[in-house]
């Protein structure tokens, strides 16, 4: 059943409900090594990101995986926008997050999830629809702020308008000015998936081949985490702190085991960058921008 504009108004003046959440540090600890930290057990530079008796560093991009929330027992969710969307065409288009103070390796958290925008691109050109999360230390200081872009490729020509929709970050025109090579593990997609996402187009065959993939694909946030392991590891010497932003564009699907080539510029407070996949010279990511406190 297709949407209407009448329904897209109703949710867009929902307020979001605030639950209780939190996390640990075997949460921090899993995230980092799923994005890449810690293969080298004699790099002294990533051990504090895997090893709690040596450091509790956590990776800005694992807020992506931080924002669960529990919902007290006997409660009803509140009604949901995109249950009434056809999500077999439906692509992850952006992934967007502002850090307001370094992630801890643990805490006690507030969670507030909601529809930010919805856009109508036209019929038959889809909608996108930008989700977005607040996280807050149960004290109620900001945490992180982190929102997503859908793209449900069935659903435009409800009515709405296009104006507004997230712009995407311009990548300089000159030659980068760092690279890094990011080697991909074959089993990253099942340690990935141990962060909370499930889903198994990313590690079943015969699930793959009826998305139309020959294979399982790699979870584009576990892209965008390496993609931030690489900005952190190149450009800030490990200093995850620095990180105030990291905002991403997915192109193409990445497959496990593949090479991810992350070209970076720096202009003042912000690192562009974009992701290239070494074995079929794809961009993977592009349009990303990591802001610096």
């Amino acid at each position: 059943m297709a949407i209407t504009l009448e329904e897209v108004t109703s949710f867009l003046q929902q307020v979001p409900e605030e639950l209780p959440g939190s996390f640990d540090d075997r949460d921090t600890l899993l995230y980092n090594v799923a994005v890449g930290m810690g293969r080298d057990p004699m790099d002294a530079s990533e051990l504090p990101y895997v090893c709690e008796s040596i450091g509790n560093k956590v990776l800005p991009t694992a807020a992506t995986v931080l924002a669960r929330a529990r919902r007290p027992e006997g409660s009803k969710p509140q009604p949901s926008l995109m249950a009434k969307m056809n999500f077999a065409m439906m692509l992850h288009g952006e992934q967007r997050l502002v850090i307001h103070q370094p992630l801890p390796a643990a805490a006690q958290t507030l969670v507030s999830n909601g529809v930010k925008g919805v856009y109508d691109k036209g019929e038959g050109k889809g909608a996108l629809v930008v989700n977005e999360t607040n996280v807050k230390l149960a004290d109620g200081t900001p945490l992180f702020t982190s929102s997503s872009t859908l793209f449900f490729r069935a659903d435009g020509g409800f009515g709405g308008s296009a104006d507004g929709a997230p712009v995407p970050h311009v990548l300089p025109e000159r030659a980068p000015d760092a690279v890094c090579e990011m080697p991909g593990r074959v089993d990253q997609a099942m340690v990935y998936a141990l962060c909370g996402d499930r889903n198994p187009l990313h590690r079943d065959p015969e699930f793959a081949r009826k998305a139309g993939f020959d294979k399982p694909i790699l979870h584009g946030l576990c892209s965008y985490g390496i993609a931030c392991h690489a900005v952190v590891k190149t450009m800030l010497d490990y200093d995850q702190t620095r990180v105030a932003g990291f905002d991403v564009r997915f192109s193409s699907p990445v497959f496990p085991g593949e090479t991810q080539i992350v070209e970076m510029w720096q202009d003042d407070n912000v690192i562009s960058f974009r992701v290239k996949i070494k074995e079929r010279d794809v961009i993977s990511i592009n349009n990303g921008k990591c802001t610096l406190r």
